[in-house]
């Protein structure tokens, strides 16, 4: 089911740049966050079949659209939303700068948990918003919130906090605790949470996704965001979500996407979702238990062969992060030697100012595909 698919020569973002980072056209890709295997056969067909009707004129999103999402929400996350906190978007990012851009102003402190996807970063900075850094805890690989620096920020000004969850990179899925403790935190100094939880779906073995719209009830300033893009490789049709629980909020939203004439998705889009969220749950459940035993592929591997390499357990996202700082070598020159292997992961230095040695390893692809990278990765680590 999750076998090698050739995705060379097809516009790829992940592959086109690993193309431009290696020496021969048998290079292998491991950074961007996308999967190298076919989505659910189910979602294949029905896009197939609504291209067949031939006709691709303005789209609504339909009724039903609000009853599978609802239902989607409660049957994988137990959460109960209604239809009006419903805002369906694009790609997630156009969200976050809409978000930012409606409750905050220039030059104003926006928080992120470093490491953290670095596209975060990016458009705090392209909104001319001030980037505070609230470093998360690593002790010995396994990486916690430090409140304590939290409240700081939030003490000096900061009135928006973007959360991971689960967390890309370290691949944490916070616990309830942790996410009861971090709205509290919120709601005592009137902070904005917003919440990406587009990795929510992928959840390893003896870990439960627990999402911030639990609290929706307790705090007004809680907006939640997430998308099918990850889980059943969609990103391309761009489709997420908005919900925003209270109508202040929301229609502060609202003003902003009708200013900007962002309209809904596109129809594609909206069908693969509808298709992804009634028919493709045993799908998901196999994906989870492949990922899961990839990754324990790659633990025994490096464990084996590379003892010194940390490896951050992984309980969400496919997602590893690796600590590789013994090898005494920048991101960028790891990057540059890997290349030389015909083998890219991404640079640990992206995702925050601590993060430099360290490297970020996709293994949303087959069994086969990760064993040759890793055997690549171990020839360039023995060469340094």
């Amino acid at each position: 089911m999750f076998e090698t698919l050739n995705r060379k020569k097809t516009n790829s973002i992940k592959w086109n740049y690993g193309e431009k980072e290696t020496v021969t056209d048998d290079y292998l890709v491991f950074s961007v966050a996308d999967s190298d295997y076919q989505t659910a056969e189910v979602i294949k067909e029905h896009l197939i079949k609504r291209i067949e009707n031939g006709a691709f004129g303005y789209t609504e999103v339909g009724s039903d659209y609000y009853t599978i999402y609802i239902h989607w929400m409660k049957r994988r996350y137990n959460v109960d939303v209604k239809r009006p906190w419903i805002l369906p978007g694009s790609k997630i990012l156009t969200s976050l700068s809409i978000m930012i851009q409606s409750f905050t102003k220039e030059h104003e402190d926006v928080v992120i948990q470093t490491p953290v996807y670095n596209m975060f970063e990016f458009v705090i900075n392209q909104n001319n918003r001030k980037l505070v850094e609230n470093p998360l805890v690593n002790e010995n690989g396994a990486y916690s919130m430090d409140l304590v620096h939290l409240e700081n920020c939030f003490k000096s000004g900061a009135k928006l906090l973007v959360l991971c969850n689960p967390h890309n990179p370290v691949g944490r899925v916070w616990r309830k605790e942790e996410i009861r403790d971090l709205v509290h935190l919120c709601k005592k100094y009137d902070v904005y949470l917003i919440s990406d939880e587009i990795h929510a779906d992928l959840i390893m073995e003896n870990h439960i996704f627990y999402s911030v719209a639990h609290h929706i009830h307790d705090y007004e300033k809680i907006i939640i965001v997430n998308a099918p893009s990850k889980t059943f490789n969609l990103a391309g049709l761009q489709i997420s979500n908005y919900i925003i629980p209270h109508n202040k909020t929301r229609n502060i939203i609202k003003k902003s996407l009708l200013k900007s004439f962002l309209g809904t998705p596109n129809l594609l889009a909206i069908e693969a979702l509808k298709t992804a969220y009634t028919k493709c749950d045993d799908w998901l459940e196999a994906q989870n238990k492949h990922i899961y035993e990839n990754f324990l592929t790659l633990r025994d591997f490096l464990t084996k062969n590379h003892e010194k390499i940390g490896i951050t357990p992984l309980e969400g996202t496919y997602l590893v992060w690796l600590d590789v700082r013994y090898l005494n070598q920048s991101s960028e020159a790891l990057l540059k030697h890997l290349g030389k292997y015909d083998i890219v992961l991404a640079s640990g230095k992206a995702y925050g100012n601590q993060c430099e040695g360290y490297l970020r390893m996709n293994i949303a692809c087959s069994k086969e595909q990760l064993l040759e990278g890793l055997n690549r990765f171990s020839k360039a680590i023995n060469d340094l």
